[in-house]
């Protein structure tokens, strides 16, 4: 491979699959505490709420609508699969990044081939070809198991 296309594949093709997973990394992981925290801290309020409130009607509406907002942010959690993502997209985007750092000190797998860019190019193809081979069994497995409880 010349030097022309591994340039130009570090600076579009590469450059673009890092930011993906750097964006979805961390967007996952800004869903995932964002909901997990909400959860914590509204069941630790919402059980002083039902302990300590006075036992009006007003309160019993209150502390059922925050329960409903639990549930929800629960399911959000689980349908989304933030936590799943989250860990999965770092764990490309650091497999994209060691790739490159060995790719460009000759270390590694490029330490006696020919010819590293072609090898790079590989490589790197099949992290984000096995990216999409979990994200797709981390979601397909899910909507599987809800079509098993709805039968």
């Amino acid at each position: 491979m010349d030097e022309t296309a591994i340039k130009n594949y570090l600076a579009a093709d590469y450059a673009k699959a890092v930011k993906f997973y750097d964006d979805r990394a961390n967007t996952s992981k800004r869903w995932y505490r964002g909901l997990s925290i909400y959860v914590i801290a509204v069941s630790a309020g919402l059980t002083a709420l039902i302990a300590f409130a006075p036992g009006t009607l007003s309160w019993r509406i209150i502390s059922t609508a925050v329960s409903a907002t639990i549930v929800l942010a629960s399911g959000l959690l689980a349908h989304l699969k933030c936590h799943e993502n989250w860990l999965s997209y770092r764990g490309s985007w650091d497999a994209l990044e060691r790739e490159r750092r060995f790719y460009q000190t000759g270390t590694g797998a490029y330490k006696s081939v020919t010819d590293g860019g072609a090898l790079f190019v590989e490589r790197v193809e099949a992290i984000l070809t096995k990216e999409g081979i979990d994200f797709y069994a981390r979601h397909a497995k899910g909507d599987e198991q809800a079509r098993n409880r709805t039968k």
